[in-house]
Parts: structure tokens; sequence; C-alpha cells
């Protein structure tokens, strides 16, 4: 079977199939304070993984501390909207909805579990 990041699909019979794809032309935007956004090309993305690392990249973040941070949808002014997403759900959002002209926005904390809030926010040095 494919790799932790490989989507599966549940089949007719109920047998699980790997997907394995790679983004199109793909552009989001980051935030981790709702004030300064960048855009990101993610485009040919092989896995929610990948995504992440570009989105935390992007930011500054350095690689031994990307792990400690959480990817939430948001819009523009505002901080996270709904739950932290998983590599997995972040690969589906990007594929199903992304665009080349950047629609999908996201926020990146500091915290596992919630999106920083007004006084905080990962500002890198």
């Amino acid at each position: 079977m494919g790799s932790a990041d490989d989507l599966d699909t549940i089949t007719s019979t109920g047998a699980q199939t790997p997907i394995s794809t790679r983004l199109g032309s793909v552009r989001v935007v980051v935030t981790s304070n709702a004030e300064q956004y960048r855009m990101v090309d993610i485009s040919g993305a092989p896995s929610g993984s990948a995504i992440r690392e570009r989105l935390l990249s992007k930011l500054c973040i350095p690689d031994e501390n990307q792990t400690g941070f959480s990817i939430f949808p948001t819009e523009i002014g505002s901080y996270g909207i709904g739950g932290a997403l998983s590599d997995s759900r972040l690969f589906e959002l990007c594929r199903d909805y992304g665009d080349p002209s950047a629609s999908l926005k996201f926020f990146v904390s500091p915290y596992p579990d919630r999106p920083a809030s007004q006084s905080g926010g990962y500002v890198p040095v």
C-alpha cells in the first residue's frame, strides 16, 4: 500500500485504493498574524506534508521547529477558523479548492490545537 501521505478512496466494494496524485497549478496565501500575508506556490506538491513544509518555510519557520506548528483555514483579517488541519485534509483542500489565483488562505499557529490569539502569532526573528 502507499505511504502515509497517500490519499485513500473507498470503492463500492468497501476496499481502500491508494491514490497518488500531484497538485496542478495551485497558489495559496499564508499568514501567522492575520496582518501580513505571503503567497505560496504549491503546484506539483505530492502530499500534505510537502504543502505544510512549503507554507512553514515561506514564513521562515526553521525546519527543526516546524513540527510544533498547526495550520488552520482562515479568511483575510481572521485568525484560524475551525480545527487544525491534518496533512491529508490540507492536501484535500488544496486539491479540491486550490487555484492559481490563491483563493485558499491558511493561518499558521505555534499552538497544536488552537489558533494564536490577537496577542500572539509567530513572528520570525
